[in-house]
């Protein structure tokens, strides 16, 4: 599986360190059973924040301290062995698959629009974000949007475009409140996607937005 887009460098950093809240921890940790590149980059992440906490526990760090731990941490992620793919249940990634017991077969869809459907997926009480399965009709458009928070969208099948390229399988989109896009899932295939957000979408036109509470979006 070739992944084009992954998530910007802020959202892995936060997942290595363990910050992120448990909607978008679910999304990442799917994408990376996905995406070989960002788990060797986690990995790589996980071990400059195990070695920064090493030498803070030291009593006495030498002038030069910085520099060596700099140095033994040099180089690209890449050049590392990355980790074994993550194993699929039920015909999902692992990390995904407490959540659907059956695989993506035993969802049960609510139709929200004429080709778009959304199942809503449990998530702790206390969370502040929401974990949700879209799936959108071969050949249909979203309304155009933008985000009133901080959204990741990971594909698990077909694929969209929108005005940053074509997202297929593994593909996540990482988009924050700055971003208005239109996405189109390509003919032939539903676009199935793992999506976690904290805040309402943003709709451009005046129906949607009238329409809103109807969409779960």
């Amino acid at each position: 599986m070739t992944v084009a887009h992954h998530p910007q460098p802020e959202t892995l950093m936060a997942y290595a360190a363990g910050t992120l809240d448990q909607a978008y921890t679910v999304v990442i940790a799917t994408h990376l059973a996905m995406c070989g590149a960002c788990r060797g980059e986690v990995a790589h992440l996980e071990d400059v924040g195990g070695a920064i906490l090493e030498k803070e526990a030291e009593a006495k760090i030498g002038a030069d301290a910085l520099d060596r731990l700099l140095s033994a941490l040099d180089g690209s992620p890449e050049e590392e062995p990355r980790p074994a793919p993550i194993k699929r249940h039920e015909g999902v990634p692992s990390p995904l698959a407490p959540y659907l017991k059956g695989g993506l077969e035993s969802i049960e869809w609510k139709r929200k629009g004429p080709k778009a459907w959304l199942a809503e997926l449990e998530v702790p009480a206390n969370s502040h974000s929401r974990l949700v399965l879209l799936k959108v009709g071969a050949g249909a458009a979203m309304p155009e949007h933008g985000h009133g928070g901080h959204e990741l969208t990971l594909i698990l099948s077909g694929a969209y475009n929108d005005r940053f390229g074509r997202f297929a399988a593994g593909d996540l989109a990482d988009h924050d409140d700055d971003v208005d896009h239109q996405p189109i899932a390509e003919e032939g295939e539903d676009c199935i996607c793992l999506v976690a957000l904290d805040a309402p979408l943003a709709f451009k036109s005046r129906l949607m937005r009238v329409l809103q509470p109807l969409t779960g979006l």
